[in-house]
């Protein structure tokens, strides 16, 4: 927390998410010989035995396209090859492309701890290679953060000689020594990651099947984060690693354990509460004021007062990420301190989620289901929000959540 009066924002207040948003050419559906579109089966989920990174792809695997494709890309991890694969078999099966919700879950399910994935897909018939190598090029050029490029890709033909491709990429800022998926109450994770980024801080923060997030004791060495996780009770847990990057903290590493329970096998229900809050106003701002009023209901949480101070700040934050292309705390316009002191604002305590979504609702789940924003959400030292959100012409949006108790 800050000092004093914590009139500053204190480094675990501050949360930044971004959501996988998918690219896609040429969209296809499969049909068998009467033209008819089979039978539209999910591909089955079968867990990784641990997470960790980086974990290569064996290139004996790999076909001679694929591998040309890689070099493309970027370097191999057989986490995102995995979740590539399972993209390539709901293309060929007609199945719908996998949402944020689901293209996280699918990295969770392969061991893969990294954030912030993007996804592209591309089928048809007799596609040309060439062709094909220079749009994964350009799409991999249209993003880059800090880190190491990481990616997966897969190919796969249906019955009628379709191909489908598919890539799953990103930067990685750190890396996590193998924890096993599975567990028992009682044990202890013993969290050791490499920053590949330089970070100021770091912490790790742990969410229990109930209850509230809870940061536990970290320590950081050079580029080396460690600390030891509790598994208190039976059920899943999410851990995350957040570093204190150059745009603020944001999460590096994220992953999900499971003690004396054995891991889901269908995908679960991944509505989260307060999302079904009927608006304030027919203002995406609106919606996701709603949704933050209806989820600290449901946690009995005191509401928040809308502040239309913050609303501005938060506003203006929201068009300064859209307009850099570029998710953070400090985009060029100073951090949320700075910003707060700029507006003549002061505030015992203070928080700020900032995300990248594909819609408010999906920035509402995306900001619940991380250890670190869900902690801003549900602080019951705060009364006050502020919302700001800037929609992209693709109809993404971007999300600023500034939250704010005894704000003078």
């Amino acid at each position: 927390m800050g000092r004093g009066r914590r009139t500053s924002f204190a480094r675990g207040r501050m949360a930044l998410a971004s959501l996988p948003l998918a690219f896609l050419l040429g969209p296809h559906v499969e049909r068998d010989a009467r033209g008819e579109v089979p039978s539209l089966t999910e591909p089955a989920w079968v867990w990784a035995v641990d997470v960790m990174s980086p974990r290569p792809v064996d290139a004996a695997a790999l076909s001679d396209h694929e591998t040309d494709l890689q070099h493309v890309c970027g370097r191999s991890e057989a986490g995102l090859h995995a979740v590539a694969a399972r993209l390539v078999l709901r293309k060929l099966r007609g199945l719908p492309y996998y949402d944020a919700d689901g293209l996280g879950q699918a990295q969770r399910v392969a061991g893969e701890p990294h954030v912030w994935p993007r996804a592209w897909v591309v089928s048809g018939q007799a596609l040309d290679h060439e062709s094909t190598r220079q749009k994964l090029a350009a799409w991999g050029s249209t993003f880059h953060e800090a880190g190491d490029r990481r990616c997966g890709v897969a190919i796969g033909y249906g019955a009628d000689g379709t191909e489908a491709i598919a890539v799953v990429a990103l930067d990685a800022q750190a890396d996590l020594h193998a924890l096993p998926i599975r567990t028992h109450v009682g044990a202890w994770l013993p969290i050791d990651a490499t920053l590949l980024v330089p970070a100021s801080g770091a912490r790790v923060i742990v969410m229990g099947p109930t209850g509230h997030p809870r940061t536990v004791p970290t320590q950081i060495q050079g580029n080396h984060v460690r600390a030891q996780v509790a598994l208190d009770r039976p059920g899943a847990f999410t851990v995350q690693v957040v570093a204190d990057s150059v745009t603020g903290p944001r999460p590096v590493l994220e992953a999900e354990f499971f003690a004396d329970i054995a891991p889901w096998t269908q995908l679960p229900d991944l509505a989260v509460p307060g999302e079904t809050t009927p608006p304030l106003d027919a203002t995406d701002r609106g919606a996701l004021v709603a949704m933050v009023q209806g989820l600290r209901a449901v946690e009995h949480v005191p509401s928040l007062a809308p502040d239309a101070r913050l609303d501005a700040l938060a506003l203006a934050h929201a068009q300064r990420m859209q307009q850099a292309h570029t998710i953070g705390h400090d985009v060029g316009d100073g951090d949320p301190v700075r910003r707060l002191e700029a507006a003549n604002l002061r505030a015992h305590e203070s928080g700020e989620n900032v995300a990248h979504a594909g819609s408010t609702l999906m920035a509402h789940r995306a900001l619940y289901a991380s250890p670190s924003h869900r902690s801003n959400l549900l602080a019951p030292g705060f009364d006050r929000i502020g919302v700001g959100i800037a929609r992209d012409p693709d109809g993404s949006v971007w999300v600023t959540e500034e939250f704010a108790g005894g704000l003078k």
